[in-house]
């Protein structure tokens, strides 16, 4: 596997689509006591969920051009059982899969799950807006929050979808991290919703790694992509009642089907 020494997804091409946060605006990211008071207007702005303004939408068009061709180049390779869950759209799915296999997550709605609307949980900030108008262009509805900002109202929309008859998906350890370890929040809808999982990660036989706190992956062109998959009847198979054990189980199971 090749490692790119290049700049991290915040500061590289919106074509890697990585969510990694560069330094959005919650709370912990205002002033602090004994600095200069924000004023409510600022404070104000600094909350709204960030949008890409129309000139962006337009210099990510081209870009978003290349993706699909990209992606369409793909040569995904995995068993049939993992191909029938996936296929199966006559019910909802709480897709889960980790942060740094981001890029090719569009492409799996495309091929397997077209005949269901997804919503895709994204961060609140500027570097989320340009994911979310990606995933927008690829046919994919967004929820955005993450855990220091607008979380709960993220994770109420993702829930509204889910009991409307939407895939949603979570990236559980995103979007800052620690890379492979499961976030206590993201198993939230699970646990309302008692829907199906479907933990979904990849093999990349050729691929780019970004310099970024996940490891970005970017596979190369016309590469072989072994898709990984798990699929569970619901919340309950993790551990019952007791959250933090269902978080380590669901954590030890990406694991199982990740490998680096």
């Amino acid at each position: 596997m090749m490692e790119a020494r290049v700049a991290p997804p915040g500061a590289a091409c919106a074509i890697c689509m990585s969510e990694t946060e560069s330094k959005p605006p919650p709370e912990t990211d205002l002033p602090a006591a004994g600095a200069a008071e924000v004023s409510a207007e600022e404070t104000r702005r600094a909350r709204q969920v960030q949008k890409v303004s129309w000139v962006k939408y337009l210099a990510l068009l081209p870009l978003y051009a290349v993706a699909r061709l990209w992606l369409a180049s793909l040569r995904m390779r995995l068993s049939e059982q993992e191909r029938a869950w996936l296929n199966d759209t006559r019910q909802p799915l709480i897709i889960v899969l980790w942060h740094n296999r981001l890029f090719f997550s569009s492409e799996i709605y495309r091929r397997f799950r077209r005949g269901r609307r997804m919503v895709a949980l994204v961060s609140a900030s500027t570097d989320g807006a340009w994911l979310a108008e990606y995933f927008r262009m690829a046919g994919l509805a967004t929820a955005r929050g993450s855990s220091t900002w607008r979380g709960m109202q993220a994770m109420r929309e993702l829930l509204a979808a889910t009991r409307g008859g939407s895939d949603t998906a979570i990236t559980p350890d995103g979007p800052r991290g620690p890379c492979y370890e499961v976030q206590p929040g993201a198993l939230m809808v699970a646990r309302v919703s008692k829907v199906p999982l479907l933990l979904l990660s990849a093999h990349f036989r050729s691929a780019w790694r970004l310099r970024s706190w996940d490891g970005f992956y970017v596979p190369k062109p016309f590469s072989v992509v072994d898709v990984r998959t798990q699929w569970l009847p619901d919340y309950a198979t993790l551990g019952g009642g007791d959250n933090e054990a269902a978080r380590l189980e669901l954590q030890r199971r990406m694991m199982e089907i990740t490998v680096d």
